[in-house]
């Protein structure tokens, strides 16, 4: 398709049977240059073209494969075959032999649900390349995470390990070779680290856009972690504690000092100094009061009305008389 944009006009002129070189080389002139620029604009508005028409498959296909186990393990297999077979001109023996050894492993339940949550995300990512505004996705997002944390037990570690890596290296990726058309500003490409979706996306759009809303979001980021350590660590009392008296409080910390600096102040002030009263021997107690002070001390700074530089003195009369 990009070829037929451009057209390559070689002259060559033979004398006795030998090709003869220009005496010295032309500039292009400036309409020249303008003309081939525009060729290569309509190059790149094809390529954006493809991305999109790319994308736009790949959605569709991604969508109904992950509608179910018995099409996300066909559509695994489909991929699988067409990177590591097809692409390698490997007999379909070779093939059957492979899935008849993995078998098992594939159609395990963990795994067949962390390839459907693989996809979906995916499909996610593909919109915001798309274009698909912050506020439409953002409550997708975090229905997204909700819906991991709800399936964390039928996930396992192995499940929840593949929901940790890039869907950019993905298998089905891969296969529909998306690696130029997810490029996306302040996104997580690690769906299974639902903490940085969080950081990278959710909170940076409340902070410029909806600051009210901040506040709500970090409480179900932090009632979303709970659940999940919940649920993993059902029989692991040690870790229940753990969690219950370092990372709880550790969590509403970075909500009051988030408060703090992007929607309120005081509120956020009045909340870092209940969670310094109340956890008086958290380890990391002496960071936060440090934390505190600086940011109480640049809130006086930014407060401080600034200092107006008074009117020159006039020699002839000093005392400023009428």
């Amino acid at each position: 398709m990009i070829r037929s944009f451009l057209t390559f006009t070689c002259l060559f002129v033979f004398t006795g049977g030998l090709m003869t070189a220009p005496a010295r080389s032309e500039p292009l002139s400036g309409g020249e240059v303008e003309s081939i620029l525009k060729e290569l604009t309509t190059i790149e508005e094809v390529l954006k073209g493809d991305r999109v028409s790319i994308r736009t498959s790949a959605v569709r296909a991604f969508e109904a494969a992950a509608a179910s186990d018995k099409a996300v393990y066909e559509f695994y297999l489909q991929c699988h075959k067409t990177l590591k077979f097809d692409a390698k001109d490997a007999s379909f023996t070779d093939f059957r032999a492979w899935r008849e050894k993995n078998e098992e492993r594939i159609k395990d339940k963990s795994n067949l649900a962390a390839l459907r949550l693989q996809l979906q995300y995916l499909v996610l990512t593909l919109k915001a390349a798309e274009g698909v505004k912050r506020e439409v996705l953002i409550p997708e997002l975090e229905g997204f995470v909700a819906n991991i944390v709800a399936h964390s037990e039928e996930l396992e570690d192995s499940g929840m390990k593949t929901l940790r890596e890039s869907v950019k290296t993905s298998i089905f990726a891969e296969a529909y070779k998306l690696d130029k058309s997810l490029e996306v500003q302040d996104w997580s490409f690690e769906p299974g680290r639902f903490g940085n979706v969080y950081e990278s996306t959710i909170f940076p759009f409340l902070r410029e856009e909806q600051p009210g809303n901040l506040g709500a979001a970090w409480d179900r980021r932090i009632e979303l972690e709970k659940r999940y350590v919940l649920i993993t660590e059902e029989e692991n009392q040690f870790e229940l504690d753990k969690f219950q008296t370092e990372r709880l409080p550790e969590l509403h910390w970075q909500k009051a000092k988030d408060l703090f600096s992007s929607y309120s102040p005081k509120q956020g002030a009045q909340s870092m100094l209940a969670i310094l009263k109340g956890n008086p021997g958290h380890t990391s107690l002496k960071k936060w009061v440090e934390e505190f002070r600086t940011l109480l001390q640049s809130n006086i700074e930014a407060e401080a009305p600034s200092e107006e530089t008074p009117p020159p003195v006039d020699p002839a009369n000093p005392l400023g008389f009428e």
